[in-house]
């Protein structure tokens, strides 16, 4: 597996991580799709175009997005301050409070990686380390195939 495909798979674990963090803490509609729109939203809200090309999806699929996550009250569309003809998507209350959550567990789970990161970067290379990462954290990963 090359250098890429283990920092890919290394990102979906973590992501994996951080949903079911998210379900346990009750935000069971959460999912690992939900994540472009999140890692990409400006603390005062982000234009849908923006949150688009940054995620490197089309503007209907972060539409698509966005109305699930407007209509289980994380998000709404308001105006945008700086050009009124504009909407921005933006969190609500609801998407505020996951957000903490997230970041909290986030740090956590990479405070735990990173550990386990240095200790098998001892041994080895930086392939190697993620190797060893990804099978202690599934030991039925393909990652050593």
């Amino acid at each position: 597996m090359t250098l890429i495909a283990l920092f890919r798979h290394t990102a979906q674990r973590m992501v994996a991580e951080l949903v079911e963090a998210l379900h346990d803490a009750g935000y069971t509609d959460i999912s690992a799709t939900h994540q472009a729109v999140f890692e990409n939203l400006d603390p005062d809200g982000t234009r849908l175009t923006v949150l688009a090309a940054r995620a490197g999806i089309t503007h209907q699929s972060m539409g698509e997005l966005v109305g699930e996550l407007e209509r289980r009250g994380y998000l709404e569309r308001v105006a945008d301050p700086t050009d009124g003809r504009a909407r921005i998507v933006r969190l609500t209350r609801r998407g505020r409070q996951v957000v903490r959550v997230a970041v909290e567990t986030i740090a956590q789970i990479e405070a735990r990686w990173a550990d386990a990161w240095q200790q098998a970067a001892v041994h080895g290379n930086v392939a190697d380390a993620l190797r060893n990462v990804l099978e202690q954290q599934d030991p039925n990963s393909s990652a050593t195939r």
